[in-house]
């Protein structure tokens, strides 16, 4: 089966994972519930991928929540919505995560693990950041997305984050916009890394 793995992570919240690795019909066979959803992603889709991505995180939600049917909407920014929950999803290449609350906010990120990431550290790094491994570097840009997520109504530029500690799983990070510090958690395998945050709601 390719859930990964549920963490309650406070009472009210929790983080999935999942392995990409069923074709669409084979998740409608498993989850009866999505057939209807996946017949709408065959039409608006021609990628397999998107497909399995949309298809993927609803199964691991119904996995969460132990309720079928939900369909989770998103905003005209793109930003997901889920009626009586806080959200958030991020996919890399043969995985899906997601995060649900029903009293905190939430912000997920993974991210595939790749040297890759050198090329571009000049645009998300700030000149008083130290990141001098790939690991390093991956953990930054994805500890930054997650923060983005987590204050999205400020629409944060990389520079308005600045990664102040990084200790083994927890990084903290500053939104410069508000003078908040974030404690992100980091998570590795050979794969990916995957990084997470949550808040109070009235933050």
């Amino acid at each position: 089966m390719p859930l990964i793995d549920i963490k309650r992570l406070t009472p009210s919240t929790q983080l999935g994972l999942w392995r990409m690795d069923e074709q669409p019909h084979e998740l409608v066979q498993r989850y009866p519930a999505l057939q209807e959803l996946a017949a709408e992603v065959s039409r608006r889709f021609r990628s397999l991928v998107r497909q399995q991505e949309r298809l993927c995180v609803h199964a691991l939600l119904q996995e969460m929540t132990g309720s079928e049917g939900l369909i989770i909407n998103h905003a005209p920014s793109g930003k997901p919505m889920l009626e009586g929950y806080q959200i958030s999803i991020s996919h890399t290449r043969g995985y899906a995560a997601l995060m649900l609350s029903t009293e905190e906010q939430v912000a997920v990120d993974i991210e595939q693990r790749s040297d890759r990431v050198q090329r571009i550290a000049k645009r998300f790094l700030r000149p008083d950041e130290h990141a001098n491994t790939t690991e390093q570097m991956l953990a930054h840009w994805s500890a930054k997305e997650t923060v983005y997520k987590l204050f999205s109504v400020d629409v944060l530029a990389f520079e308005d984050m600045q990664v102040t500690n990084m200790y083994e799983g927890l990084m903290h990070v500053e939104n410069k916009k508000r003078n908040v510090q974030v404690p992100v958690r980091l998570e590795w395998n050979n794969d990916y890394v995957l990084t997470y945050a949550w808040l109070p709601a009235e933050v």
